[in-house]
């Protein structure tokens, strides 16, 4: 009996054992191929919150307990009339605080780049985000310092024109060491322009605008230094670009209260090198300006 070869026989085996091998391949490339996808969308994550962390001031807990210090070495010195609206003791002659040292080390954290793509420029130039400060302060330790420092309050004028100036310095007293966050309105963090449109909200129940070129825009100018009241707001140039980019309130005595990206919340001096050469504008909020706002606020409360 003859055996007939097919040749196609062959070919059909070869093509089997072809078809066998993929179907078990391709599972195993598919099962792999998530795995870059996976790592890079992680990294482009990484990116991102990077890039966030870095439009923020770290303001660390011991540079916020250093402004609260500075805050208070301040008002010891340099103001009797703060002095008695806080309940501060004046500082003896015999005084061992360096305010010259404040003075001239006093200022804004600055970095040219960090912040530029924010929705609008407001507070200082904001530091790239530092390593974590493990310097943890001992903040009951100067809470009881601060509490050693406070005696009866006396008499005297408690208002500077409509403004009630008892109530201003007691919620500035209040909000010391508050940590600075550009573009943060809360206890957690505050800026410069939002701190002082908390100051008027919650001592007169009125509405600043919310940043700093904005607030500007209100009451009249105070032209000289030496003119300046307890309440004025007084207006920094703080970035290398030109225009209006910081706000505090002023105190008296040469000293303003406001949310530096440096210590947070503190207390400054208008005599510091740094405040001094960038020191562009001050006004002053009159009745009219507070009857206006009050109005505005009630209207959009309304609404």
């Amino acid at each position: 009996m003859m055996t007939i070869k097919l040749p196609g026989a062959t070919l059909l085996s070869i093509l089997l054992t072809f078809v066998f091998a993929l179907s078990s391949v391709l599972p195993e490339i598919a099962s792999a191929s998530p795995m870059p996808t996976a790592a890079k969308v992680s990294k482009a994550s990484r990116k991102v919150s990077r890039k966030k962390r870095s439009r923020r001031s770290k303001c660390s807990p011991a540079a916020r307990a250093a402004g609260k210090r500075q805050a208070i070495d301040l008002i010891r010195t340099q103001s009797p009339e703060l002095c008695r609206l806080t309940g501060i003791k004046m500082a003896s002659g015999d005084s061992i605080i360096n305010t010259t040292e404040i003075l001239n080390s006093d200022g804004e954290l600055s970095d040219a780049t960090a912040g530029a793509e924010l929705p609008y420029e407001e507070g200082e130039i904001i530091a790239e985000l530092e390593q974590e400060d493990d310097v943890t302060p001992d903040l009951e330790a100067f809470r009881t310092l601060w509490l050693s420092m406070i005696d009866e309050k006396d008499g005297g004028a408690a208002t500077q024109g409509i403004l009630p100036k008892q109530k201003l310095a007691d919620v500035v007293m209040e909000w010391l060491g508050t940590r600075y966050h550009f573009g943060g309105m809360a206890r957690t963090g505050i800026d410069c322009s939002a701190f002082t449109q908390m100051l008027f909200a919650s001592s007169m129940n009125v509405t600043l605008p919310r940043t700093s070129v904005a607030q500007a825009t209100l009451g009249k100018s105070v032209g000289r230094r030496s003119e300046l009241q307890f309440g004025d707001l007084v207006f920094f140039r703080t970035r290398s670009r030109r225009g209006i980019s910081h706000v505090g309130m002023y105190l008296g005595d040469n000293l303003f209260a406001h949310s530096s990206s440096r210590y947070g919340v503190t207390i400054s001096s208008l005599e510091s090198t740094y405040y001094s050469k960038r020191l562009v504008a001050a006004r002053r909020i009159g009745e009219e300006d507070i009857a206006r706002l009050a109005g505005s606020a009630q209207t959009s409360n309304v609404n």
